[in-house]
């Protein structure tokens, strides 16, 4: 490794041990990260053992990202094996397409908007609740990672895990320093709307529920305004962040 391309990842690494917010801490290291690797973008952030992910924008909102952790992170084969293991791992994307990838509907709806080519990703334990997760993305048109890359990447993954648990430290700070939703008083909601709100937080989407509960998607729609507007959120994505910043505390 050329010297330089060192003295840019160790700075970095430092920036980021050192960084106080969790986008600084994803700016920093992801540009780090990146620079090692040679990919088009890197991201990190939290899988969370309630079934819920939090990725951490490094340029201010993304709109892939918020679509990934409002519902696509379900799909996603990284996702589902960290659901299903308590082990920590690093694959590229190869290990896990069983050769139907690019016909599933994570591959239309994340991938083919994202540029997406190819990925490594890697899923540290942090401790009993959560996990985090660094993934290095390369674009069309750029070649495939190979042995190398991920041999790069396993070797970096003790400050990787590191840096991730500082992310999974500072994340935890600063949702309890969210005063807008003390806890989410389901109480004022109807019976209905309750049930509605109880599976936005789960990952559904109006089309979903609609299924679920034998309704029509704009009968949901219209109680999801009514949830929104009562529990003072704006989007399902902050009712799923209100509902985690509170540990999911739905007060009767």
């Amino acid at each position: 490794m050329p010297l330089e391309q060192f003295g840019r990842w160790s700075q970095g690494l430092a920036a980021a041990a050192q960084a106080s917010s969790t986008e600084e801490i994803s700016a920093t290291f992801t540009a780090a990260a990146s620079g090692l690797l040679a990919c088009d973008r890197a991201y990190v952030g939290l899988y969370l053992r309630d079934h819920s992910s939090v990725t951490i924008d490094d340029r201010g909102p993304d709109p892939w990202n918020r679509n990934y952790d409002a519902r696509l992170y379900r799909q996603d084969p990284f996702f589902l094996r960290f659901a299903s293991t308590r082990q920590d791992f690093l694959l590229p994307l190869a290990a896990l397409d069983t050769g139907d990838f690019q016909r599933t509907d994570y591959y239309r709806d994340f991938y083919e908007p994202s540029r997406s080519f190819d990925e490594i990703t890697g899923v540290f334990n942090l401790d009993a609740r959560a996990a985090g997760y660094i993934t290095f993305l390369r674009f069309r048109g750029a070649p495939a990672f190979g042995s190398a890359d991920l041999a790069l990447a396993d070797a970096i993954s003790g400050a990787t895990r590191l840096v991730l648990k500082h992310l999974w430290q500072q994340w935890r700070t600063e949702q309890r320093g969210h005063h807008a939703h003390p806890a989410l008083r389901l109480s004022q909601l109807s019976a209905r709307e309750r049930q509605i709100a109880e599976l936005l937080i789960d990952g559904g989407s109006a089309k979903s529920i609609s299924r679920s509960l034998a309704i029509s998607p704009g009968t949901v729609r219209n109680h999801i305004k009514k949830v929104y507007t009562k529990l003072g959120c704006h989007s399902q994505v902050e009712l799923m962040a209100a509902a985690r910043a509170t540990d999911t505390m739905l007060l009767p």
